[in-house]
């Protein structure tokens, strides 16, 4: 077995790979002047089993592009299987055609990781069910629901809240792990700016701690507005627990003043240094790829 890095998220393949006791594979990425993505594979790969880790976060084109490369150079060299692991699977969120007109992003990455020759697909908390059947070669699917739970300290004065429709079902998932109550918010989204605005919640959540778990930290916005909502109904204090933190725009800086008492998050996408305050907690996913990646 060998593992390999693209250049998105190097710390967490350096983590598999330590705990898997093997070393990274010798890779040389480069980009011409240009920024054309160049590949140079470095390693005797033939009829080896081989993966690559790459998480499809900023920028997500040209990560995906590099892991296309990746996955046809191993190939080309007779790998006998290779797997992509995909942290962070991007454009995920672009799933279906929302608007006339809009392009199914998830569908069509999903066939370039297959031209690129890659057999099978190890990632970690997909946005929506709707996008594994875009994939005609096997797809594992790794929860983070337990992961995160190692953070909170439970009682019987905590709930989990579900931030909308959406993750009704993540929701309802890992409060029944966990043991926790799940209440529901209802809100309404602009499908054309992405404005969010809170109605209500289906139980009381005065004097309680709160846990909302999610998918995805994207700008913060819903996570704020939340809190803030939650807050003003009697919550006590607000956890948030994320498996991919996006962190765009100047997200770090509105979570790290909003009313949100404690944000916990995941590797699967490289936060650089200026990206952490501190409230955010990062878990590593390592020991759950690593798990996988052996049986």
């Amino acid at each position: 077995m060998i593992l390999f890095s693209g250049t998105s998220n190097e710390s967490l393949a350096q983590k598999v790979a330590v705990q898997c006791g093997i070393p990274l594979g010798k890779v040389e990425i480069t980009r011409f002047i240009d920024n054309e993505c160049r590949v140079y594979v470095q390693e005797d790969v033939t009829d080896k089993e081989i993966f690559v880790l790459q998480s499809l976060s900023q920028i997500a084109d040209q990560n995906l592009v590099e892991l296309c490369l990746l996955g046809q150079a191993l190939k080309q060299l007779k790998a006998k299987q290779v797997t992509a692991i995909i942290p962070w699977m991007g454009y995920s969120k672009q799933d279906k055609e929302f608007r006339k007109g809009e392009a199914v992003s998830a569908q069509l990455v999903a066939k370039f990781i297959e031209a690129a020759g890659f057999d099978t697909i190890i990632t970690v908390e997909l946005h929506s069910e709707n996008v594994t059947p875009y994939f005609h070669i096997p797809v594992k699917e790794l929860a983070t629901r337990q992961l995160l739970s190692q953070k909170l300290n439970k009682h019987a004065r905590m709930i989990v809240v579900s931030p909308d429709k959406g993750g009704k079902s993540r929701s309802e998932q890992f409060a029944k792990a966990i043991g926790l109550p799940v209440v529901y918010l209802e809100k309404t989204r602009d499908l054309q700016t992405g404005a969010v605005k809170i109605l209500s919640t289906s139980a009381d959540v005065k004097d309680f701690d709160v846990v909302i778990f999610d998918d995805i930290i994207n700008t913060g916005s819903t996570a704020i507005k939340s809190a803030q909502f939650l807050k003003a109904q009697g919550a006590l204090s607000i956890h948030f627990l994320a498996t991919h933190a996006v962190l765009a725009g100047d997200a770090s800086y509105q979570l790290s003043k909003s009313l949100i008492d404690q944000i916990t998050v995941t590797d699967t996408i490289f936060i650089p240094r200026q990206n952490m305050f501190a409230k955010l907690n990062v878990i590593s996913v390592a020991s759950l790829l690593v798990k996988n990646l052996q049986t």
